[in-house]
């Protein structure tokens, strides 16, 4: 027999070796540690070996093994968690038998070569059924072990005769490096399965990328017309301060990208300020950052004064993500307000000669700098719709006032007040039609003034009676491009026969920043709200879920109410998505969002888990309770696809990833049993069985 020289297959294992792993050190991710054996097997499914033929080079190993050993025997074992697998074979039959009953599987975690010379002789292997006859008659056996490069054992390399008979140190020493090629072979075998798996899953993305393109168009558009199309300016950094975005305002405000960059000065126009006094960075610093006034100096452009808000924005556990600015530009307004400066001198050093004419402009004066007030606090303001009225009310002399904003109220499109001063009128809400004063204003886009509203056809006697109102004015709030987001209602509770001409001006300036300080308050809203929501179904992501459940739990711990959790999984969706194409497969997804979202309450969370499954918390709701939700749920299915749903009621101590636990084991016993059912968890039988009524 040929002996083998050890230099070479050392030689061999390190190339062999090195192919596998591209030269780098395996990552390892940080994670909760499991136990050894449970790592172990780990490791062993991740290389993907049972169950599946070995190649031509696993062959060919192992039969070097039976040539080195000189004996007929030979196999490639693998230790399973309750069973050995033989992946090959020389000189026998292989096939899977119980751990139990393994030679190997004794020694094989030691780390050691194993050498015996008569295995009916010791008593470690005596009564083996490998050696007493039931499965062979094994005498001589020697086998090494297959250890991975993080120290994990996977089975061994054995070689074996029925009679007895011994190996020389060398040959050993050979067997070893053998199972170390094997390994090396394993690595380099998980290494090219890893790399078609990242090519697939790359295509797939791609895949899938080309159709959320198109299924997300109306949503990009969104977002980017409203970005791309407001007068006011919006800066957007990351958490490092870098600038993320600049909508089309601020880019055409700095100028072209190929210019000297943009100075912003303080508010006097002359001091430049150093980066850490930017106002983005100054609300990514401070938490927020509320009417600073800069000056934006570019090269080949008239300065432009900004006055900025804005605030950082952070995940739910407090990790920060940005910081957003809205850049509001008031340089009419200081235009203004400097003019007003210039001829309030000029009237001084005429005072003598021109009393009357210096009285009017006095009068002129104070209503222009109470416009520029106005226009500057609501501009600054946090809670713009809020601080509207009491501006109205202070710039006019008025009694009361509120702003209307467009709602839908059961099914009817209308107004209905969203901040009220100095009012006590209810609900307040009017048809969007011309029926009454507010609507006769929001449709046409025009001033109303009524300077008796008691015998005005058109006014709403409750409001009128429990108000006490005389004379009354409604202007609309209109954005650029003509397009009416709501109405300024103003009232006197004594009779004013006609509104004077400036406080009219006045009014149709003021709305024109009420419009812009509404649109940008919409704006935060609405980006906001995309930050919670799913952006298939529109339901709450898995942020917006984990502050849900998170709180219902508190509150069922502190008020002893009860709470049930609920997973409800699209049954087939696979062979659904495989049979209408993966954009079928999203209408289903988004119905069965709306629909389930139409048996719930208002109190109730119902969230996309991910793929085709679904989280629901019922606060209030035992289990019992929560089956008949679950039933109507399942009763609107779209498309006569079904779905199955697990329930768990949360119980003192429990904590929110308990619950849903409990509730995955209820609907993997919905599914085990047959899908189209809702199992509670801890009841025997699925309730009901079979589908929803």
């Amino acid at each position: 027999m040929t002996e083998v020289n050890r230099d070479d297959w050392l030689a061999l294992a390190q190339t062999e070796l090195q192919d596998a792993t591209t030269g780098a050190p395996t990552a390892v991710v940080a994670g909760p540690a499991p136990s050894a054996e449970g790592a172990r097997l780990a490791a062993l499914h991740e290389y993907g070996l049972l169950d599946t033929p070995a190649d031509d080079e696993l062959s060919a190993v192992v039969r070097a093994a039976a040539v080195v050993a000189g004996v007929p025997h030979a196999t490639l074992n693998l230790i399973d968690e309750h069973r050995q697998c033989q992946l090959t074979t020389v000189g026998f039959e292989g096939a899977d038998s119980a751990r139990a009953d393994s030679m190997c599987a004794l020694h094989f975690e030691d780390g050691e070569v194993v050498h015996v010379t008569d295995a009916s002789l010791d008593g470690r292997y005596a009564r083996n059924p490998w050696v007493d006859g039931r499965l062979a008659r094994v005498r001589f056996y020697a086998s090494a072990p297959l250890v991975t490069p993080a120290g994990h054992a996977l089975g061994s390399l054995c070689v074996f005769d029925t009679v007895p008979g011994s190996l020389s140190e060398r040959r050993l020493d050979v067997l070893r490096d053998l199972a170390g090629v094997l390994v090396a072979l394993f690595e380099r075998r998980r290494q090219v399965r890893r790399e078609a798996e990242q090519r697939r899953q790359a295509a797939e993305a791609r895949e899938l990328a080309v159709l959320a393109m198109a299924e997300s168009e109306a949503r990009w558009e969104l977002s980017e017309v409203v970005a791309e199309t407001v007068d006011t300016g919006l800066v957007t950094v990351d958490a490092d301060g870098q600038v993320t975005s600049l909508n089309r305002a601020v880019r055409q405000w700095q100028g072209p990208s190929h210019l000297e960059r943009p100075t912003y000065l303080a508010a006097d126009g002359a001091t430049a300020l150093e980066a850490h006094e930017l106002p983005w960075l100054r609300a990514l610093r401070e938490g927020a950052v509320q009417g600073a006034e800069v000056v934006l100096a570019a090269p080949g452009r008239a300065p432009r004064t900004l006055v900025c808000s804005g605030r950082a924005m952070s995940r739910a556990d407090g990790t920060p993500l940005g910081a957003v600015v809205a850049l509001n530009d008031v340089t009419r307004d200081r235009e203004r307000e400097r003019a007003l400066a210039e001829a309030h001198a000029e009237t001084e050093r005429a005072h003598a000669a021109i009393a009357q004419a210096h009285a009017a402009l006095e009068q002129h004066t104070r209503r222009v700098q109470a416009l520029a007030d106005a226009s500057r606090a609501l501009a600054a303001a946090q809670e713009p719709q809020e601080a509207v009225c009491t501006l109205l009310r202070e710039l006019t002399g008025a009694d009361a006032a509120y702003l209307l904003r467009p709602a839908t109220v059961d099914g009817v499109d209308g107004l209905r007040a969203v901040a009220l001063s100095n009012l006590h009128a209810g609900d307040v809400f009017y048809p969007a039609t011309a029926s009454s004063l507010a609507g006769t204003c929001f449709t046409s886009s025009a001033q109303v003034f009524v300077a008796d509203v008691r015998t005005h056809p058109l006014a709403s006697r409750r409001h009128v009676e429990s108000s006490g109102v005389v004379s009354g004015l409604w202007q609309p709030v209109v954005l650029p491009g003509q397009r009416t987001v709501g109405v300024l209602g103003v009232f006197w509770r004594s009779p004013l026969a006609q509104l004077p001409e400036h406080d009219v001006l006045a009014l149709q300036t003021l709305s024109g920043e009420v419009a812009h300080a509404v649109e940008r308050a919409d704006l935060l809203q609405r980006l906001e709200r995309a930050a919670e929501r799913d952006p298939l179904t529109g339901l709450a992501n898995r942020r917006r879920w984990d502050e849900a459940i998170t709180g219902e739990v508190a509150r069922a711990a502190r008020t002893g109410a009860p709470l049930s959790v609920a997973l409800l999984d699209l049954d087939r969706f696979k062979a659904y998505n495989d049979t209408y194409g993966h954009l079928g497969g999203d209408v289903l997804l988004r119905e069965f969002a709306a629909a389930a979202a139409d048996c719930l309450r208002e109190v109730d969370t119902l969230a996309r888990w991910g793929g085709e499954e679904f989280v629901l918390a019922l606060p209030g709701c035992t289990a019992e309770a929560a089956v008949a939700v679950a039933d109507r749920i399942r009763a609107a299915v779209p498309r006569g696809q079904s779905c199955t749903v697990g329930i768990a009621q949360w119980q003192p101590g429990l904590g929110a990833d308990d619950v849903i636990a409990r509730a995955d084991e209820a609907l993997y016993r919905g599914k085990e049993g047959g899908r189209d059912a809702t199992v509670v968890h801890g009841a025997d039988d699925p309730v009901p069985v079979g589908p929803a009524a």
